[in-house]
């Protein structure tokens, strides 16, 4: 993992910096701050592995997504969980683009242009 090289790297660095000024709660503190950052980088590390195992079933499809330019596997597995793989629930192209918010307007109107604003994202 590439933080762990560049944390590694950089101990002996952050150890010289603080050498003489810190105090026992500032050791507490670290050690706090360093034990949540291994819990959430372990938390990651299952959850990654879970979005992996639920991915097993849609491999040719990630891999048919991960041909796309721009799309990586990250991305497809983000496609796969909002959209599916039943593209027959939708009626045409267009009616998936505008499902998804990427499908382009058309905010003119006697010749004059229509301020758009941007598309607002749902948070649940």
């Amino acid at each position: 993992m590439v933080f762990e090289r560049r944390t590694k790297a950089s101990i002996t660095d952050i150890a010289s910096a603080i050498n003489g000024r810190i105090r026992r709660h500032h050791r507490d503190m670290l050690r706090y701050h360093w034990e949540h950052m291994s819990y959430l980088e372990k938390a990651i590390e299952e959850l990654e592995k879970q979005i992996d195992q639920l991915l097993s079933p849609y491999r040719k499809e990630v891999e048919l997504l991960d041909g796309i330019p721009g799309v990586n596997k990250a991305a497809a597995a983000t496609f796969i969980a909002e959209m599916g793989v039943d593209m027959s629930v939708f009626k045409s192209a267009k009616h998936l683009a505008s499902w998804a918010g990427v499908s382009p307007g058309n905010y003119e109107s006697a010749g004059k242009k229509k301020r758009v604003k941007p598309h607002k994202v749902t948070k649940l």
